[in-house]
């Protein structure tokens, strides 16, 4: 088992240890323990989910697989300061060896509604989904994120995590019409030089973005964001990264509508060309009862020249689904899927998800 593996197993053994131990009443002497007398209020919640799917394309067989168990943790340590984490746990679908993994683990200092500062590893404030939705599928009404918002690790092209410090807030004397996301982080790590420093240049990524929701129309919200970096190829040449997103958001708890472009741009240094990628999506749902019928069209077009992400290939799809909720905290979605990729011919392919909290 490598370094990191150990890390993340004793991460996870660690929060799963607090979870059982803050449900235990206290046995130990006063004298005999560390803790303060108050502890903080502490809330656990398990997310997770079951999977198949089939579809024409030779690397997608009909097979049932686990999709991610999220264990997530939070706590108010007081009126004004409080801890998040987030431990996912994957298991391949050929044997269910599972990989651990620390996907969030936030200190936050609420001064007000205008500032809220947090500290430690984050899901990046890029446009509205990545922050809206995390590692809890539950949450989300179809199945997979969208392309340009897939995990790093799913061959996704951004930066959606970080670790850095993150500030959010509503801008004053704006009637909370207005809010503001400011973060700024060691940025993405793409060539391994042989160590283990996390940022491999003295440069930081910042992330900026602006939000406005009617005071007339609450439901409705439209943002952008911009995004900057300095990625490293080598010890002696970087390349400047920059994101820009847009969004404009409708969501009650009946009627869903979203829709998000974002541009991506790499040119690197003592090169002229600078390299120019976009991807986005359009998602609209509507719930009847327990039914909520969706529909998503997803797009990703990249330039194969492009440094870092050129061999990730362009895609389209239009997916079309079904979610039911049988019971509270259960659902199932089942989706058709169309898929264009690099240009070529469209597959068809069918997926079925079960999801739950616990």
């Amino acid at each position: 088992m490598t370094k990191g593996r150990i890390v993340r197993a004793l991460t996870a053994a660690a929060l799963v240890a607090i979870a059982a131990a803050r449900a235990d009443a206290q046995t130990a002497d006063d004298h005999q323990n560390p803790m303060p007398a108050s502890r903080p209020d502490l809330v656990a919640h398990v997310f997770g989910s079951v999977d198949w799917g089939a579809a024409q394309r030779s690397d997608t067989l009909n097979s049932f697989a686990l999709g991610q168990l999220a264990l997530f943790v939070t706590a108010s340590i007081n009126d004004r300061v409080s801890l998040l984490a987030e431990v996912v746990t994957e298991a391949s679908a050929g044997d269910t060896r599972v990989a651990v993994n620390l996907e969030r683990l936030q200190l936050t200092y609420r001064l007000n509604d205008q500032l809220n500062l947090s500290a430690g590893r984050f899901h990046t404030g890029i446009g509205f989904y990545n922050a809206a939705f995390h590692h809890g599928s539950y949450f989300e009404t179809v199945i997979g994120r969208p392309r340009i918002f897939r995990f790093e690790h799913e061959g996704g092209v951004l930066p959606i995590h970080e670790v850095g410090l993150s500030v959010r807030g509503k801008v004053p004397k704006t009637g909370s019409t207005l809010q503001y996301v400011a973060e700024v982080g060691n940025g993405r790590r793409w060539t391994d030089f042989g160590d283990e420093i996390l940022d491999q240049n003295k440069a930081k990524s910042t992330n900026v973005g602006l939000s406005v929701r009617p005071e007339a129309w609450r439901d409705a919200e439209v943002g952008a964001s911009f995004y900057r970096d300095d990625i490293p190829v080598d010890v002696d040449t970087s390349v400047t990264h920059h994101i820009t997103a847009v969004y404009g958001i409708y969501r009650t708890p009946s009627v869903e509508l979203m829709a998000e472009w974002l541009e991506l741009s790499y040119r690197q240094a003592g090169i002229a060309t600078t390299y120019v990628d976009r991807g986005g999506y359009v998602q609209v749902s509507r719930a009847f009862g327990r039914l909520r019928p969706y529909y998503r069209y997803d797009r990703l077009d990249i330039n194969p020249a492009t440094p870092f992400i050129g061999d990730y290939g362009s895609s389209t799809q239009h997916v079309a689904g079904l979610r039911f909720d049988p019971a509270a905290w259960v659902g199932i979605k089942s989706q058709y899927e169309r898929t264009y990729e690099n240009g070529g011919a469209g597959a068809n392919g069918v997926h079925v998800q079960l999801v739950f909290v616990f």
